[in-house]
């Protein structure tokens, strides 16, 4: 017998299940994706801290590959509810035959559609759906965590350029006031009053002091890289920042206990991680349902050039297949899944742990912060006096250190607002510990 090879044309129509998914997750993904697809304005000039944190949920590589995670799980959810799916094929087969009753050769081409669709595998399929669920849940509990590790890092950069530019002005004034000093003692030097010792001395601390503002200098622009970076606009190095006036300053601190608490319910890594475990338990389970039966339905219709009498024109049926042996496979898979659900089980008791720990170091950085904010407002207020007295006592044509008094003074004002800034930076890490977004409405007094 004489036979032409065998085309096959497959068509496949998965079934489409409304996905279970939160509306106002998908909008923000929607209208994320869109804004990635726009040029990035110029920054403000001033820039406020409400006008960075407003960058936060602009296209970023960090937020980028976690969306990038959640379309990917979203798409394992579609591939498994289509396991369900009714299919259709399309079989073209052209073949010619040489029948060994003799006659000569004939066409005995067919062509057929054949309608399939998984009636019930008990139970599988909806494992797998359950873990592909599970797994969207967690990688959107990531993003949320993404999103707020944004708008910490925006925060801690635009705080560490803020304290960079009031460094400098404390390096920069305690260079005019060494070189006050050294010039006094060079006019000195040339009337033979003091030693050349003594003016190389003074020319040191200049010279010392000097070098330290121009460092200082080079960190203003490198703090102001870093938060361009945070902005994802690396080619926009932000110029005047305007310091917030903090809302979160005088907060009382909470009880460890209840924070503990709270976060351990709703803190997003952990969140993600038990979602992470819920996925691995139902995979495991759908590993052990492999072994199980699967029912299936199809409908066949079929065309043919050659009439034989045992060929149907029509066929509706069902199919049972029920599996006798695998050779070990299920085995396998079984122990694999198993293997991951303990790994996951140990992840999430590591991250409760840590989560614990990082509560209590964050509940005793606000007491110490608290601490160091009143003697820094304590500093602050004794320096300006102390300042005050030395214009009094120089107004008197007495000698003093009014230059020393206006370095301290605002070396004060920067250790003042670097407690500040610290504090502030603390409750929105707790913020975030406890699942709330780090809002610019919150963090600013309004004008």
């Amino acid at each position: 017998m004489l036979r032409m090879p065998a085309t096959h044309i497959s068509i496949e129509r998965p079934h489409r299940r409304i996905a279970r998914r939160s509306l106002a997750s998908a909008l923000l993904l929607c209208a994320m994706g869109v804004a990635a697809e726009q040029p990035s304005a110029p920054l403000p000039s001033p820039l406020t801290l409400g006008q960075a944190l407003a960058l936060a949920d602009e296209p970023h590589p960090e937020l980028d590959v976690a969306r990038a995670d959640i379309d990917r799980a979203r798409a394992r959810v579609q591939e498994q509810e289509s396991r369900q799916g009714t299919r259709a094929y399309l079989d073209l087969i052209p073949e010619w035959v040489n029948p060994s009753t003799g006659g000569g050769g004939t066409n005995d081409s067919r062509a057929r559609i054949l309608l399939s669709k998984q009636l019930t595998d008990f139970g599988r399929t909806r494992s797998l759906e359950s873990a592909a669920e599970d797994e969207v849940a967690g990688r959107e509990l990531a993003f949320l965590d993404a999103r707020q590790r944004r708008r910490l890092e925006i925060m801690a950069r635009f705080f560490d350029t803020l304290l960079a530019d009031l460094r400098y002005a404390v390096d920069n004034e305690e260079m005019a006031h060494r070189y006050v000093n050294y010039d006094k003692v060079r006019e000195r030097h040339a009337l033979g009053q003091v030693s050349e010792v003594e003016l190389l001395d003074y020319e040191n601390r200049y010279r010392e002091s000097l070098i330290t503002r121009t460092e200082s200098q080079k960190r203003q622009s490198s703090a102001r890289l870093r938060l361009a970076h945070a902005l994802n606009r690396p080619d926009q190095l932000p110029g005047e920042l305007i310091a917030p006036k903090l809302t979160v300053l005088d907060r009382e601190i909470p009880d460890y206990k209840a924070l503990s608490e709270d976060a351990r319910k709703v803190n997003p890594v952990v969140a993600a991680q038990r979602k992470d475990t819920d996925a691995a338990r139902a995979t495991l389970n759908a590993e052990r349902a492999r072994s199980r039966p699967t029912l299936n339905a199809e409908l066949e219709a079929a065309e043919y050039e050659r009439t034989l009498s045992g060929r149907n024109d029509f066929r509706a049926g069902l199919s049972l297949r029920v599996p006798l042996y695998q050779g070990g496979e299920v085995d396998a898979a079984v122990a694999r899944a198993a293997a991951d659900l303990s790994v996951r089980e140990a992840r999430l008791r590591k991250v409760e742990h840590d989560l614990q720990q990082t509560v209590l170091d964050a509940v005793q950085e606000l007491e110490t912060l608290k601490v160091r904010r009143e003697a820094a407002k304590q500093r602050v207020a004794f320096r300006d006096l102390y300042l005050d007295r030395a214009r009094a006592i120089y107004e008197m044509e007495v000698q003093t250190s009014l230059g020393d008094a206006m370095v301290r003074l605002t070396e004060a004002q920067w250790l003042a607002a670097q407690a500040d800034y610290q504090l502030a930076l603390a409750w929105a890490r707790i913020e975030a510990l406890t699942g709330k977004l780090v809002e610019p409405s919150t963090q600013e007094k309004k004008p």
